[in-house]
């Protein structure tokens, strides 16, 4: 109904964060120790798989990627690997990482126009990202046709649609994990419909009626 009526895909905001507030460690903590930082735990990580299944897309901006090198797949769940949507503007992320192995689907965004530059088997769209990006990707995503998106991005990719106002869920995590300075988490101005335990993770479910 979302994608017919307001011609844009249904739109799922996700993130893990610590007891204190932050999505991710400081950057000089991840240069002095380059190594994944879980905030939530193994079934709270399981869940997302689930969820990445039963949506059409997932997307993430260029530091995720650079950051975590994340797959974007479902290999804790059974089904369908989601489209994979990047931000990548200047286009930082070289074939070695995992979302360009075109194994799955991908769409890279970018304000790049040299063609040269692009990656055999990937589909590029150009954004122009001094303008409404949030407004763009979702004209985008409608036109190819893509019903459903979960957003996985840092802070500042999630910030921006929440600023938007373009989304319809949102899905919260909070860990056991603590870090002394981080990156802040986005903030949502809405309460909580719903909040379960997920195997010690706090998991607080939000809708944006």
């Amino acid at each position: 109904m979302t994608f017919h009526e307001k011609k844009r895909p249904y739109i799922i905001l996700k993130w893990a964060q610590t007891l204190g507030g932050f999505i991710a460690p400081d950057k000089n903590i991840r240069k002095s120790k380059p190594e994944p930082y879980w905030i939530s735990n193994a079934y709270s990580r399981q869940l997302v798989h689930q969820w990445r299944a039963e949506e059409q897309s997932i997307l993430v901006g260029t530091t995720t990627v650079l950051e975590d090198n994340p797959k974007l797949d479902v290999r804790h769940w059974e089904g369908a690997n989601p489209i994979r949507i990047v931000l990548d503007p200047s286009l930082k992320i070289t074939q070695e990482f995992h979302v360009l192995n075109a194994q799955t689907r991908t769409l890279v965004l970018t304000r790049i126009q040299d063609k040269s530059k692009y990656i055999k088997g990937i589909e590029y769209e150009r954004v122009d990202f001094s303008q409404d990006v949030a407004s763009q990707i979702c004209d985008i995503l409608y036109s190819k046709e893509i019903l459903s998106v979960l957003i996985e991005g840092g802070s500042k990719t999630l910030q921006t649609f929440i600023e938007a106002n373009l989304w319809d869920e949102a899905s919260i995590f909070t860990g056991c994990t603590s870090f002394e300075t981080g990156i802040k988490a986005p903030l949502l101005h809405s309460d909580s419909s719903q909040t379960q335990n997920v195997g010690g993770d706090t998991l607080k479910f939000y809708r944006n009626d």
